[in-house]
């Protein structure tokens, strides 16, 4: 058994690596919440106690593009459509419980690098990291008569990074990992005509 689990990855390397692009399919289930930084007039807010984040679940779908650099280090680029929702919770003086369900339809295009070790019988192990860009269609940042929303911006930028496990099949390699997406820049379209909008300073997805 061991014999032929050996032989098996040899061919499968033999066969991937004369090509240097390679292209699959990329699916998987989020779940996404966001990082708040609250603003002056939050502290002197006499109705809203305070704010919170929960998490919402989503699904991506993804064409992987995969680009060999050398034996162990490949450049991958993963172009799709991420659908997501989160919530903010707000805490208002009354004793109620306010909840904003903001929903994202993201056209993303990350770039990784990655790096696999050498086969362990039919396996690879792999770390990832790199830069992801999104554009949100369903952004509500222009939306008027919104007294009551958190408007978002339509551009997001993220630091993303990640660890997985390439199982090489005779013709194909399945490839489940987990991964970490930060984003890096304030994506809070600020209006002080919306009083749940006032009391934040900064939202991270």
């Amino acid at each position: 058994i061991l014999a032929q689990a050996q032989d098996r990855v040899a061919i499968n390397d033999a066969k991937f690596k004369k090509r240097k692009f390679h292209f699959g399919i990329h699916m998987g289930f989020n779940v996404s919440d966001f990082k708040i930084r609250h603003s002056e007039d939050f502290i002197y807010n006499d109705s809203i106690l305070g704010i919170d984040s929960r998490t919402g679940p989503g699904f991506n779908l993804s064409i992987l593009g995969s680009f060999h650099l050398s034996k162990n280090f490949e450049l991958r680029v993963l172009p799709g459509v991420s659908f997501s929702e989160k919530y903010l919770m707000y805490d208002i003086r009354e004793g109620d419980l306010e909840e904003k369900k903001l929903e994202s339809i993201i056209v993303e295009t990350p770039l990784h690098i990655k790096f696999k070790s050498d086969p362990i019988r039919d396996f690879k192990i792999y770390v990832f990291a790199g830069i992801k860009y999104g554009y949100d269609m369903a952004s509500n940042s222009k939306a008027r008569r919104a007294e009551d929303l958190v408007k978002l911006s339509k551009h997001d930028w993220s630091a993303d990074y990640g660890v997985g496990l390439e199982i090489h099949f005779p013709l194909f390699i399945l490839a489940p990992e987990f991964k970490v997406s930060n984003g890096i820049i304030n994506i809070h379209t600020p209006d002080d005509q919306l009083n749940f909008s006032k009391a934040i300073e900064a939202l991270r997805s």
